[in-house]
């Protein structure tokens, strides 16, 4: 997982909340993590348990579930996307950016891949395979910051939506706007 997302993460939790509640996250992880994250770059890359712990510390200090999981991922998104690729995603469109869905995420993550099926008009499923490690908080994360781009690309009420009975390694998810 690159360094960005583990860096945002925190950010996130201070909009959302205060500094106090990044802290008492912070404080939440292992001590070796806590270690680690003093060491983090942007562009470093780290293993996938370490951000997934960051979601279980979080849900224990704020006990929010996979709604404010979704809410991080809208507000990390909004912090990663500022400057020169907000103005590039002003040009593209929701098809565009699901049709480079996996260049996208693998600036973040290594290791699965994802097959994007066209279902209708402004209707798409995103299957990602091999996801090994992740957890529902993290794609609760994911789901809104995915929302939050397809808005970016002109997509109006973007909905990302975990299909009922996905697994958590290879998750199904909807992708729809208008």
């Amino acid at each position: 997982m690159r360094g960005a997302a583990f860096l945002s993460f925190f950010e996130g939790i201070e909009e959302l909340r205060d500094r106090a509640t990044a802290d008492a996250v912070k404080k939440a992880l292992r001590p070796e993590l806590r270690e680690r994250l003093g060491g983090l770059t942007r562009v470093g890359w780290y293993p996938l348990a370490d951000y997934c712990e960051l979601h279980d510390a979080l849900d224990r200090v704020v006990n929010g579930g996979p709604e404010f999981a979704a809410q991080l991922g809208r507000v990390t998104t909004d912090r990663d996307t500022r400057g020169l690729i907000r103005y590039v995603l002003a040009f593209a469109s929701p098809e565009m950016l699901l049709r480079y869905a996996s260049k996208v995420f693998f600036t973040y993550v290594r290791g699965p891949s994802i097959r994007v099926e066209p279902v209708g008009p402004q209707h798409y499923r995103l299957h990602w395979i091999d996801f090994h490690g992740a957890t529902f908080a993290l794609h609760a994360e994911w789901q809104g910051g995915g929302e939050l781009l397809l808005e970016r690309c002109g997509g109006k009420e973007a909905h990302v939506t975990l299909q009922p009975g996905s697994d958590v390694s290879c998750p199904t998810f909807d992708v729809r706007w208008k």
